[in-house]
């Protein structure tokens, strides 16, 4: 039995076939129809990059469909399982008003113990409080949540995306009835929370007609992003992290058990055991790469030999990669990005790689923040550069492995939730590179890492400023 896996990101829907001992059959990537307004997306345009998708692969023997995408999303669908207006995506700070409205209530009630988070703007919840939900029957928090709707006619959610939306109790992974009904909203609209290994239901008829798929295989529920590109990417003990360069980037790490000791981390329900996956994000990673590339005016082949010409003797101009604000190790929304201690001589190439290790020292900043001493597996399409990940075992000090495929992270991680339940293969990240920091880089890596630090803390100061 082939399993297909859909990975609806924010820039594309990834669809890849996965035989039953786990190899990659085919993968295939497509794009969305229609430009969306900032951190708003319609819908459909996931459901019809799906069937663009599916559409390029060989659909003989898929018996399965896993499923993993963005989470913390607020997606209103109504009676007939349609759109009841756009998605209002992960990184729209519009709820940061409705949370100042009830933070008092939220800390008396206490909302950190219970959703294992300190509360956040950026919660599905206070979007939800933000805008309301005209029209809507149903809410979902991640993008994969509305593809399982349009496969099945079934909504439903998993504990890891719902752990983004300020209402679950990460003890019970099921909503909080204290945070529902201290926020004032309807329960009704909130879907079952599901394990990731749940059947949410058979292809329905339509959706099977539209994909060119067998009706009535099964549609496994998966997980949200984070938590498949964790799965996926071979970090599995509490020593190991994997870091995703992606548009946005994290450092994520495995904990045994629901400990719900504050912890500085977005932390998610893992799909497959009774632990936690403690997320430290990064909003800029591969888009502060892609910023400077546009902004320098250089093409991505461009990019990567100017970029390893300046890695044979590095300078010291630094980028500090806020265009977004910051998550962590800190969070300040306000802040914003920078370039420091260029030099006259400085050329595009030398601020190109400025920027991709400026990028890394955020990540390394997480890393240490998070504890975490063992190997690091970095994924994400910001991986498959011939530059960067050697940058990353540089700054972060410590054994860098990248797998064959790193953009398959996510789509693994969805597979191996699949698997799991069918029995199948495990399935295997094929190592691509490992790397090792080079010794004669350690001092001056350490005095750009203060560098970073002393830049870092006068950017927050500038944004506070009038």
């Amino acid at each position: 039995m082939n399993v297909l896996v859909l990975d609806c990101g924010s820039s594309a829907l990834k669809a890849t076939i996965f035989a039953a001992d786990g190899a990659v059959i085919a993968s295939v990537d497509a794009g969305y129809p229609t430009e969306p307004a900032l951190h708003r997306r319609d819908p459909l345009d996931w459901w019809r990059a799906t069937v663009d998708a599916v559409g390029k692969l060989p659909r003989e023997g898929i018996g399965a469909i896993s499923l993993t995408g963005m989470m913390e999303n607020l997606i209103a669908v109504d009676a007939a399982g349609e759109p009841a207006g756009e998605a209002v995506l992960y990184s729209d700070p519009v709820g940061a008003t409705a949370l100042e409205a009830v933070a008092a209530k939220l800390e008396a009630a206490g909302a950190m113990a219970i959703l294992g988070n300190a509360p956040e703007p950026l919660m599905t919840a206070f979007k939800l409080m933000a805008l309301g939900a005209e029209g809507a029957t149903r809410l979902l928090p991640g993008s994969k949540d509305f593809l399982a709707l349009r496969l099945t006619g079934v909504a439903a959610t998993d504990a890891s995306c719902a752990s983004t939306t300020g209402l679950m109790d990460i003890g019970t992974r099921d909503w909080s009835d204290t945070l529902v009904d201290l926020l004032g909203i309807d329960r009704g609209l909130l879907p079952p929370v599901l394990p990731a290994e749940a059947v949410v239901g058979p292809l329905a008829d339509a959706a099977a007609d539209a994909l060119g798929l067998v009706a009535g295989i099964p549609v496994f529920n998966g997980c949200g992003d984070g938590a498949a590109t964790t799965i996926g990417s071979g970090a599995e003990r509490p020593d190991e992290v994997s870091v995703y360069l992606g548009t946005s980037g994290w450092v994520a790490g495995v904990t045994a058990d629901a400990d719900r000791a504050p912890r500085p981390y977005y932390r998610l329900a893992h799909p497959l055991h009774a632990g936690l996956i403690e997320i430290a994000p990064i909003l800029s990673a591969g888009a502060a790469a892609h910023w400077a590339r546009h902004t320098l005016g250089l093409t991505l082949p461009e990019s990567e030999r100017l970029a390893a010409e300046v890695d044979a003797a590095p300078g010291s101009a630094l980028f500090l990669p806020y265009q977004s604000g910051a998550r962590s190790p800190f969070v300040d929304l306000e802040v914003r990005a920078g370039f420091v201690q260029v030099a006259a001589s400085d050329s595009s190439a030398t601020l190109y790689y400025a920027a991709l290790e400026g990028v890394a020292f955020a990540i390394a900043a997480n890393v240490r923040a998070m504890g975490a001493a063992g190997p690091v597996y970095l994924v994400g399409g910001g991986a498959r550069s011939t530059v960067w990940p050697q940058v990353f075992a540089d700054v972060l000090g410590r054994t860098v492995t990248v797998p064959k495929d790193p953009v398959l992270a996510a789509s693994l991680g969805a597979y191996r939730v699949a698997a799991r339940a069918l029995g199948l293969g495990a399935g295997e990240a094929a190592v691509g590179r490992v790397l090792q920091p080079r010794p004669e880089r350690a001092e001056r890596i350490a005095a750009q890492a203060r560098a970073f630090e002393r830049a870092t803390a006068m950017l927050r100061e500038l944004a506070r400023s009038d």
